[in-house]
């Protein structure tokens, strides 16, 4: 029974990352039409995918995955930022492409500090 239980945590937790990903996809899409029409409602986008991505550290993240996680987050934020920038010269479709770049690395850039420094306490406890 509590294996089933935990089988099924997983998959919400999974479905919960995923559509985390999604979000900030049409988020950033949107972003720019969305910037035009009411400045300040980036910031409350932002402050969602912030909050999401801090929700995915600690609730989406074993202690075996920790490592990896790190790793393959910490590659992506990099290639996101590096990306954004280049990606942002395409005439028309750059700064939807900068914005959606930019609202992944919103998403996952507080998940990955989050799980860094819950391992930096693991291994300070050890």
């Amino acid at each position: 029974m509590v294996e089933v239980a935990k089988k099924m945590m997983n998959k919400v937790l999974a479905y919960a990352f995923m559509t985390g990903i999604v979000v900030a996809l049409v988020l950033g899409l949107v972003s720019p039409v969305v910037s035009q029409i009411n400045p300040a409602l980036p910031a409350v986008l932002t402050s969602i995918l912030i909050l999401a991505g801090v929700g995915v550290g600690f609730a989406n993240i074993t202690e075996s995955e920790t490592r990896d996680y790190i790793l393959f987050v910490t590659a992506l934020v990099v290639v996101l930022a590096l990306g954004g920038s280049t990606l942002s010269q395409i005439q028309y479709i750059g700064k939807y492409l900068e914005s959606v770049l930019g609202s992944l690395m919103t998403f996952v850039l507080p998940s990955v500090v989050i799980v860094g420094v819950r391992a930096i306490f693991r291994l300070a406890k050890d």
